[in-house]
């Protein structure tokens, strides 16, 4: 009876964390985009990478923010965000 309970649970819980990585992975997106932003305030141009706003003595990101929560590497391109797919 456990068993069944735990087939029916499991893949209900697995589909829920991947929905949460994944808005997870939006937000990080819009931090980013937020920091291309202040970096093209304070730098009067785009950064252009994501390493660029990563180095130096007062990143724009941490190194940690340059993936996202469900592992997927993010880019810059024409001063915008992406995912690599």
């Amino acid at each position: 009876m456990i068993l069944v309970i735990l087939l029916l649970v499991i893949p209900n819980v697995t589909s829920k964390n991947s929905v949460v990585k994944d808005k997870g992975c939006e937000a990080q997106i819009e931090v980013v985009n937020s920091q291309i932003l202040l970096y093209e305030i304070e730098n009067g141009k785009l950064p252009s990478s994501i390493s660029a706003l990563t180095k130096g003595s007062h990143p724009y990101l941490t190194q940690k923010q340059r993936t996202c929560p469900n592992g997927k590497k993010i880019s810059i391109k024409d001063g915008q965000a992406y995912v690599n797919e």
